[in-house]
């Protein structure tokens, strides 16, 4: 089992890359399905700017989605232009 941080430019190219990657689209139910991947869809990443109250928020670049990936077997050099490795990410796997 392996986890991977991803980011895309929006939601529309997280969705075509992840089905073009094997994942099943349910539009009925509104997610994507992989047998042997967890999804987490976090999207848009805000971080405060400055140390005072009121804060200022910031949008960091890109929609950003974690994987938890639970086959072993799965070759995912498919999602390598896509992968980031945070110093310290907003949400990670429990």
């Amino acid at each position: 089992m392996r986890d991977l941080y991803l980011r895309f430019s929006d939601a529309t190219d997280m969705r075509q890359a992840l089905i073009t990657f094997g994942f099943q689209d349910n539009e009925e139910q509104g997610y994507l399905y992989h047998p042997g991947i967890c999804l987490d869809v976090v999207g848009v990443i805000s971080t405060t700017v400055g140390e005072e109250d009121p804060f200022e928020y910031l949008a960091e670049p890109g929609y950003h989605v974690n994987l938890r990936v639970v086959d072993d077997a799965l070759d995912l050099t498919g999602l390598d232009g896509f992968t980031v490795n945070p110093k310290t990410p907003a949400r990670v796997w429990a």
